[in-house]
């Protein structure tokens, strides 16, 4: 294999050829004959070594040509060094030590020891400074080694010259310290480095080869084709393979410093300081050796040992100083990514040093700041906060530290709220100054704003909420005085506003509620509060301004407002508002006056609706009786005080009773009979109306299973809002029906007209699931709640049951009967069911009969029965039947 071949082969192949002609040269030498010819493979070793490196040098271009154009003069060196001592020692000579071959091999050694210094100092880092010490120790080693090997003969053999011995003791020298300097830049390495273990394997080889060499040259025994002699063939092709590698790259891994630092450094000094020990230790015990040369041993096992101390206190020291600048690094990279503005800070408030968060932050170039005071970023308004806030930290001294928060100024102006803390760090020894850090705590403050405002104001109107109103209202009462107006609350709230809700949907409802929000800020006054309690209620506050007077009149203007049409989804929508007005007494607290102000809401819209009124202690005594009465409404249903009456339905046309209105009736054990009037409204207010509800169109369904036996007649049952509105109420109408086997044509649910206008959309769609059922539906107290013919057309209605101050006038003039007139005309055209409530006198009667109304009821026809009474008209025994028992 040619040398061109064997440089143009890839890497990994390269050495493995360089490998197998070694191992080829090496064997070829030892084998021949002595010769010249056969020397000449210990001329050609280090030549291919020469080859090696300059094809290296001149492939990889390393950044430091000098160093490796160094080994490579010492290999070119060493290829005349073999070749003169070849033709020297075949030649006539009569000595071959010392000659000039030798001159020739120091001059390479020393060229190879001085490249090797060069490249050990350049690759050491900054911090191995004390990497010098590692130099001298090893050499210190191999010079104890070669004193023993060469000088120490010397000493104890006086037929030998000292020229030639120093001769023989120059190269093994110069090739310790070649091997001290290489063994640096593999401690600094690490082991795992293997073009750098090569180097030092060859070097720690030709320097072996060179101390024997010497000694057998004083001794006149080293010839051509030796082991020895061998040894020159390996070690320029070992070192030549190594420099070529390394001329490619010198680079050293973090994961390599670091294991050369844990193990390789560790294991080559022990191994170094341990040498000049171990060998004095050994010629005392067995008594060898020269007084001379136990001197330099112990000299220089001392001197490895101060070497030794003196590397580890600066291994210490470069640990430590590579701790500290590591956590600078790590400390300055954290400052320099921060979005924190960290600052250094003179005594005089001057800035030092600014981090990068200055500009991502207020726009500000560090560099343009440096020198300037830091009270010029701050705000105006917190001026001078800040410069007195940094006058006390420097006051507190060392590791004081204060924290505030304050306005920062951006480059465009804008202000930014900023978290700062100054801490007093003047005099330390890592920073010397005051360390200022502010944090942008902008869009914090905005959302705890947010939060607060949200906590405490309605978020559809913007007005106080409840809280609020209260918290003001608490204030006001605690601050009042005899002397001044009092404190005044208006209770505001919207009439029918449901159905707003209900027809429109409640998109339409919140800006309904957002424009009255917007009117009453403009009745309310300056100092007023203007609240949103919930709902369609609302609440004003009216704080020392002119007392009662003063509330009367806002109250008027608000209700003049809200009157005033508002524009909405195509729609000109008027409201309407009930206001109650309650004024404060001496130790009122908020909740008994905004009770005051609520019972006299109440009243204002008893007296129907659009009113104002004012409180008066008359008001509670009836709040109060009201609280009793529906609590003792409550215990009623168990305490069996509820009962139905039945007011027969009957068939204008025939006389026939077709059926009955079934009505509740309270006897309450101490009032005795309490009027529907009374206590219905009670129970829908309370929410007793459903179970209420629900116990009537039980108890009636039962008692009309009852009637089928004498012939098909239907029940006639009243439903409320509330019922309808309510979820499952038609499963509440499934399971009676089914429960008590009663044919859903055979019960009729009556609902109020104005439950169709209020409750458009939710009543169509339950009216419809009841039909489904099979269920008969009635418009009661039809007229009185303006339900228009396109109602009638939408909603599934079976019977119109027409008011009685309708009938009332039917018997009348034409003028006063035509609204009768008008609403039988339409029911038969339409072809529902008509039914005249409240039919008192036989002209009513007549009347009706001759304008066709279908069925008739009322006190003429027959007064509401007790269940007996009716018992007995429909021909029905008083014994319950088989089904009645078993479910009653």
């Amino acid at each position: 294999m040619s040398i061109a071949g064997t440089l143009g082969l890839s890497a990994s192949r390269r050495s493995l050829a360089l490998m197998v002609l070694g191992i080829v040269l090496v064997v070829a030498y030892l084998l021949a004959e002595p010769s010249s010819a056969a020397e000449s493979i210990r001329v050609a070793a280090p030549a291919i070594g020469f080859i090696a490196v300059i094809a290296g040098i001149a492939r990889h271009h390393p950044p430091r040509v000098v160093p490796w154009a160094m080994v490579a003069v010492s290999l070119g060196l060493l290829v005349a060094a073999h070749l003169v001592w070849s033709m020297v020692y075949f030649g006539d000579a009569a000595s071959t030590f010392p000659s000039v071959s030798d001159g020739l091999h120091i001059a390479s050694i020393a060229v190879l020891a001085g490249a090797l210094v060069l490249l050990s100092r350049g690759t050491a880092p900054d911090h191995d400074a004390f990497g010098s010490f590692e130099f001298a120790i090893v050499g210190i080693a191999v010079g104890v080694g070669i004193w023993l090997v060469v000088v120490e003969p010397y000493l104890g053999d006086d037929d030998l010259g000292l020229s030639q011995t120093i001769w023989a003791g120059v190269a093994p020298v110069l090739g310790a310290v070649a091997f001290a300097a290489a063994f640096r830049l593999l401690a600094h390495a690490g082991f795992r480095h293997v073009p750098l273990v090569a180097l030092v394997v060859g070097i720690g080889v030709q320097t072996t080869s060179d101390a024997l060499r010497g000694v057998l040259e004083l001794r006149n025994e080293f010839s051509a084709g030796s082991g020895v002699a061998a040894l020159g063939v390996v070690a320029p092709l070992v070192v030549g393979w190594a420099a070529m590698r390394l001329c490619r790259s010198t680079h050293v891994s973090d994961d390599d410093q670091a294991m050369a630092l844990s193990v390789g450094r560790t294991v080559g000094l022990s191994v170094a300081v341990l040498t000049p020990l171990t060998v004095l230790l050994a010629l005392t015990i067995s008594d060898l050796g020269s007084i001379a040369t136990r001197f330099a041993v112990a000299l220089a096992a001392v001197v490895s040992v101060v070497l030794a101390l003196a590397r580890m206190w600066g291994l210490m020291d470069s640990v430590r100083t590579l701790t500290e600048r590591r956590g600078q690094d790590r400390l300055a990279a954290m400052v320099e990514h921060s979005s924190d503005v960290v600052m250094l800070i003179d005594e005089s408030g001057g800035i030092k040093y600014a981090s990068p968060g200055l500009i991502g932050t207020l726009g500000h170039r560090s560099s343009d700041w440096i020198g300037r005071p830091v009270v010029d970023l701050i705000a105006d308004e917190d001026r001078e906060r800040a410069r007195s806030e940094l006058e006390r930290v420097i006051e507190m001294g060392a590791e004081g530290t204060v924290k505030f928060e304050s306005n920062l100024v951006r480059v465009d102006g804008q202000r930014r709220r900023m978290e700062s803390t100054i801490a007093n760090l003047l005099g330390g020894d890592a920073v010397d100054g005051i360390v200022a850090t502010f944090r942008d705590v902008t869009e914090q403050r905005n959302l705890e704003r947010q939060l607060s405002h949200r906590a405490y104001h309605d978020e559809l109107t913007g007005l106080a909420n409840r809280a609020l109103f209260l918290d003001r209202m608490d204030h006001a009462l605690r601050v009042a005085r005899p002397e001044t107006d009092p404190v005044v609350v208006l209770f505001v709230d919207l009439d029918d506003f449901k159905s707003v809700n209900d027809a429109l949907g409640h998109g339409v409802g919140d800006q309904l509620l957002r424009t009255i929000a917007d009117r009453i800020r403009h009745v309310a006054g300056s100092g007023d509060t203007p609240a949103r309690l919930g709902g369609d209620e609302f609440a004003l506050l009216l704080e020392d301004r002119g007392g009662v007077d003063r509330a009367l009149d806002v109250a008027q203007r608000l209700l003049e407002e809200l009157r005033q049409p508002v524009q909405l989804a195509g729609y000109d929508l008027a409201v309407l508002a009930s206001v109650g007005v309650a004024v404060a007494a001496p130790g009122m607290t908020t909740s008994s006056l905004l009770r005051d102000a609520d019972i006299a809401m109440y009243e204002a819209k008893r007296a129907g609706k659009g009113q104002i009124k004012i409180f008066d202690p008359a008001m509670r005594l009836g709040a109060t009786s009201q609280l009793e009465f529906r609590s003792e409404l409550g215990n009623a249903l168990d305490n069996g005080e509820l009962r139905l009456v039945y007011q027969p339905l009957v068939s204008l046309a025939t006389g026939e009773v077709l059926g009955a209105e079934a009505l509740v009736r309270w006897r309450h054990p101490v009032r005795g009979e309490v009027s529907p009037g009374e206590f219905i409204p009670i129970a829908e207010r309370s929410g007793l109306i459903r179970p209420i509800g629900t116990w009537v169109m039980n108890e009636a369904m039962r008692e009309a299973q009852r009637w089928q036996a004498r012939g098909r007649r239907y029940v006639s049952i009243n439903v409320s809002a509330i019922q309808l509105r309510a979820e499952g109420f038609v499963d509440d109408v499934r399971r009676a029906l089914v429960t008590n086997r009663l044919a859903p044509a055979n019960v009729l649910l009556e609902v109020t007209e104005t439950v169709l206008v209020e409750e458009v959309e939710s009543a169509s769609s339950v009216l419809q699931e009841l039909r489904d059922l099979g269920v008969r539906i009635a418009i009661d107290d039809f007229g009185t709640g303006y339900c228009s013919l396109s109602y009638l057309q939408r909603f599934p209605v079976d019977i119109l049951k027409i008011d009685r101050q309708f009938v009332d006038e039917v018997d009348g003039d034409a003028k006063r009967s035509s609204l009768a007139r008008m609403i039988l005309q339409m029911s038969a055209t339409l072809e529902i069911t008509s039914v005249a409530e409240g039919i008192e006198r036989p002209t009513q009667l007549a009347a009706l009969r001759q304008l066709g109304c279908d069925i008739g009821q009322g006190y003429l026809l027959s007064r509401p029965l007790e269940v007996a009474v009716l018992h007995r008209r429909f021909g029905i025994s008083d014994e319950p039947s088989v089904y009645a028992a078993t479910n009653g």
